[in-house]
Parts: C-alpha cells; structure tokens; sequence
C-alpha cells in the first residue's frame, strides 16, 4: 500500500515505512516537477508559440545486453536515435492521415539509469502537433 500524503511519499507495510523526502530529482512528485520545469526552459529557445512535450523511449531489457556488447556503440546509438525518429513521425503522419507533414524533434540519448545500470533510452522533445509545407 501507498498512501500520498501532501508532498511526501509513505510506503507502508507491516510495521514499516518509508518516507521519502520530497526535496529531489529522485522523489516521483518533484521528478515530475522537475521535467516541466526543464521543457519550459528548454522550449523558450525553440520555435515561438509552438507547445513541446517529452518522450522516454527505452530499449527493452532483452537487448540491453547485446546492444551494450555491440562492436560499433556509436553507430548502433546514431540508429537508434534515426528509428526513434523515424517511428515518431510515422506516429504524427497517422495521426493527421497524411504524409505531407514534419515533426521537430530533439533527441537526447542516456545510457545509464539513475542507479548507474546499463539502461539504454532516449529523452525526446517533440513539438506537438506537426508543420506542414502548405502553410
């Protein structure tokens, strides 16, 4: 069981809890926090009046070890990153029925999770919605 309480997170279980302190990157409610407040800098500089959100894409756990032992690291991360693109603007093109239209997309890769684990997964800003050539 999990009980939210104000900005603290109490996990209990039998006559044990756990509180963790909401002052950090590493508590669930200030991580969120923290995301928002980093894609509102990050988009200031980016195209105006254009709304952005983020995109975690993770490698799944089963090729996470051969990826990690591929004998070209930095052309298997390039890929990756061109394929989550790639899968991204097939995603906006469905949306919109059409393949007239782009995305915006920065892509940022991470290799590590915050326990220092082997984690391969990509950080993506993505501008909502999609440009079109027509207008």
């Amino acid at each position: 069981m999990v009980l939210l309480l104000t900005n603290a997170w109490i996990a209990v279980k039998g006559n044990i809890k756990l509180t963790l302190c909401c002052k950090g990157k590493a508590c669930p409610q200030c991580e969120k926090r923290y995301a928002r407040e980093s894609m509102v800098k990050i988009s200031v500089c980016l195209f105006p009046r254009v709304s952005y959100r983020q995109v975690a894409l993770t490698l799944p756990e089963q090729l996470r070890i051969p990826s990690h032992n591929h004998s070209n690291q930095k052309r298997f991360y390039f890929w990756f990153m061109v394929l989550s693109e790639g899968c991204l603007s097939e995603l906006i093109q469905a949306y919109f029925k059409t393949d007239a239209c782009e995305i915006a997309v920065f892509v940022f890769i991470h290799i590590h999770s915050c326990n220092s684990n082997y984690n391969l997964h990509l950080h993506v800003i993505l501008a909502k919605g999609a440009f079109f050539s027509s207008n």
